[in-house]
């Protein structure tokens, strides 16, 4: 039964990684469009969820603490949601650290490719749009911009520093995504695969519930089309059945900022109904006892 009440968004980004809002401002963002509950979900790093966690009791948005992880499978990308996690866990704690060190490096190198192409860009640049998180290739679109070598983040990736183009760089050493899913079971979390629609391998998600544990899926997601939705919708029923297990559904905005994004939008535009959240709190307090 759903509640009625839309005003729930499951996938949110900060400075902590490549958001363009603090914590705390996020926060306030969200209060102002009138959200309950709302998650964050930085890129390999869990730094900005005390913040916001506080700041959300204090404006009465109930935070879900979370983390996006960035895997690779079969040489595509794909990231896993975790939510509830353990996030101030010494051993977790340690694991993203070692993932910050590889962006560090990957900096460097993609620096170096910059310049070959003619693009003098300097780490202290990119650094500035850092504010102390999870280097990303967006931080470095936004010191091309201010260098005036490109004029958006959109045309940064699609000229440079997307995958296949002349200045991307792996990361040194991938986490697979039946690591991800590991350290997210370790860490007393709930595992979602995000945005399914990017990555095309539809069949493959049985097999990351059957084999691996997978919680659910990000049905809801600002790029999924109604078709898109209809179809997750319809193959989770189909996984449930075969195995006599219930799965969730989440969704959001994927709100990193106003610019973001196939389709820029502002924030509040893309929510989902206060049942998601609802259930996605009953998994994690059923993963905790």
């Amino acid at each position: 039964m759903k509640s009625g009440h839309s005003n729930t968004d499951l996938h949110m980004h900060s400075t902590a990684s490549d958001g363009g809002y603090r914590p705390e401002a996020l926060l306030k963002k969200c209060k102002e469009v009138g959200l309950e509950y709302i998650a964050l979900t930085d890129h390999d790093t869990t730094a900005g969820v005390k913040e916001a966690v506080e700041t959300g009791k204090q404006l009465g948005i109930t935070v879900i603490p979370g983390i996006e992880f960035s895997t690779k499978y079969n040489g595509k990308s794909v990231h896993i949601l975790g939510y509830g996690l353990d996030y101030d866990n010494e051993e977790l704690c340690e694991m993203l650290k070692g993932q910050q060190e590889m962006r560090r490096k990957r900096l460097d190198v993609i620096i170096r490719k910059l310049k070959d192409v003619g693009l003098i860009v300097t780490a202290e640049d990119v650094l500035e749009f850092v504010d102390g998180g999870s280097i990303g290739r967006p931080h470095v679109a936004k010191a091309l911009i201010k260098r005036g070598y490109v004029k958006d983040v959109a045309e940064a990736f699609d000229r440079f520093l997307a995958e296949g183009r002349p200045c991307y760089v792996p990361k040194e050493k991938e986490m697979t995504p039946e690591e991800a899913l590991n350290w997210i079971k370790r860490m007393n979390g709930v595992s979602i695969l995000a945005h399914p629609v990017y990555y095309d391998l539809d069949d493959w998600i049985e097999t990351l519930v059957a084999d691996y544990g997978l919680d659910g899926v990000e049905v809801y997601h600002r790029d999924h089309s109604p078709e898109d939705r209809n179809r997750y919708e319809h193959l989770i029923q189909q996984i449930e059945e075969k195995y006599k297990l219930s799965l969730l559904r989440t969704g959001g905005s994927d709100f990193h900022h106003e610019d973001y994004g196939r389709v820029p939008e502002p924030l509040g535009i893309t929510r989902i109904d206060n049942y998601f959240a609802e259930q996605l709190l009953t998994k994690i307090h059923k993963m905790r006892r």
